[in-house]
């Protein structure tokens, strides 16, 4: 089975994804793969690549003679002679010889119905013998003739051609004659080996991502296999279909990483929100304490996913002053179970986008989310936030410029990080407005809104703003 395989490289690719960005280190070779983050999307086929053609049937034999069996379906697929035993056009009889033999005595994946293995063998020796015997197919580099580019088979030999395919190396073609071959009808009976042959070929490319570091990119393959698998239900029962979804399972975490690493540009917009989906997945499991989970280090994982998303995505993750009213209870099982996925610098940052897209869209309602999951913080963790709290009724109105600015003196007279060289001296006139304002506005600015790509562009003026309230 190719799944083994496939599982290990996943495993290790996973190991290296979470260890690097624990380092704060980024893969850096990641690029856009066909198809939306777990949306089953796969390649276009090229119109025309698969032709179909069926012999007509003969005549009706007169009354008393005897009558020929109606000649069987054909296909034309784009495939040269040399693919399907996956040697080069220079290759030399011998190696055409060598290579039909190794494919002959080969075993095939397990799944494929019966008359896949018998058709594969003679479909080498016809291969290997047009190769031989037949200039038409074999070309010749000598008198500047190229190979046949097609070759016709029945019907019936196409999944042996798509098996052999694939264990060749040839996925993009399997995937793109096997996609065009769906859509006609003389496929029909051969559905199963179709569409298993396309998920062998998806698995390839998984692997080969894998063992690249790619981890998003081997894992979109991975979603487009069980995808196929599941479209025949004689496919859905088979081990190949369990493996590949206990791989995408493990993989969740970190490709939910690197998919949300990518630029922020138009074509990943896609991708993003399906990594978005998949988290808000991975913390449904998380937070449900009937529920398993494949995040080894929430902690780690969830503050390497914070640092990656817009205020307006942190917010759309979860009802964040909920769960911090719930947070307070810290003897209730479902309290306890949060403080495993979601850690105390989790819910500050969702406090600072609370804070940083309300205060740069003017909505107040989300300050009053900021100062609910303040004041719950302060009730469970029994932290020091008495700033943030009095910042955001100063955004309320609910409190004076000067009195929040002498809980951030405060702040920066007791050491905290989060006051370094935003308070002043105390020496200093805290009822002068214009330097409080300028005091509070460069914490503002520092703290909350730079950390969010979406707000940092916003100017901390807080008069214009409790101006417009």
């Amino acid at each position: 089975m190719v799944m083994p395989t496939v599982a290990s490289a996943a495993a290790a690719a996973l190991h290296q994804a979470v260890s690097t960005r624990r380092l704060g280190v980024g893969s850096g070779n990641a690029s856009a793969a066909p198809g939306g983050f777990l949306a089953g999307g796969r390649r276009p086929a090229a119109a025309g690549l698969v032709r179909a053609r069926v012999a007509e049937a003969a005549p009706v034999a007169a009354e008393g003679s005897r009558q020929d069996a109606p000649a069987a379906p054909m296909v034309e697929i784009p495939v040269t002679c040399y693919q399907i035993l996956g040697v080069t056009e220079k290759a030399e009889k011998d190696e055409i010889v060598k290579a039909a033999m190794e494919l002959k005595i080969a075993g095939i994946e397990d799944g494929y119905t019966a008359e896949v293995s018998t058709f594969r063998q003679a479909l080498l020796v016809d291969v290997r013998d047009k190769l031989l015997f037949e200039q038409d197919y074999a070309g010749s580099i000598k008198e500047k003739v190229p190979p046949r580019s097609s070759l016709h088979i029945p019907w019936s030999w196409l999944p042996a051609a798509l098996c052999v395919l694939q264990e060749v190396g040839e996925e993009k073609l399997v995937l793109e004659i096997g996609q065009a071959a769906l859509r006609c009808s003389d496929s029909k009976p051969y559905v199963h080996d179709i569409l298993l042959a396309m998920a062998l070929a998806e698995c390839s490319i998984a692997k080969a991502c894998f063992e690249k570091s790619k981890v998003s990119l081997g894992f979109e393959a991975l979603a487009r296999a069980q995808y196929l698998l599941r479209r025949k239900p004689s496919l859905e029962k088979m081990p190949l279909l369990e493996q590949i979804e206990e791989s995408l399972e493990e993989l969740a975490p970190a490709c939910t990483l690197e998919l949300l690493s990518l630029p922020q540009t138009p074509e990943n917009s896609e991708r993003r929100r399906g990594a978005i989906a998949a988290l808000c997945e991975l913390l449904r499991q998380g937070l449900d304490v009937e529920s398993s989970c494949r995040v080894h280090d929430w902690p780690c994982f969830l503050g390497q996913v914070m640092n990656k998303l817009l205020a307006t995505e942190i917010m759309d993750l979860l009802s964040w002053d909920t769960l911090a009213t719930t947070r307070k209870n810290k003897r209730s099982l479902e309290s306890q179970s949060q403080r495993v996925v979601v850690d105390f610098n989790c819910l500050y940052v969702a406090m600072l986008a609370h804070l940083a897209f309300g205060f740069s869209t003017r909505q107040t309602e989300l300050i009053k989310k900021a100062k609910t999951i303040c004041e719950c913080l302060v009730a469970s963790e029994s932290t020091d936030l008495k700033f943030e709290e009095s910042f955001c009724s100063y955004l309320l109105g609910e409190e004076t410029g000067t009195t929040v600015f002498e809980k951030l003196q405060q702040l920066q007279s007791n050491g905290s990080s989060n006051s370094k060289n935003y308070g002043l001296d105390k020496k200093k006139d805290s009822s002068d407005k214009v330097t409080v304002n300028q005091s509070l506005e460069l914490w503002l600015k520092d703290v909350a809104l730079s950390r969010f790509a979406d707000t940092k562009d916003c100017l901390p003026s807080l008069v214009r703003f409790l101006n417009l309230l």
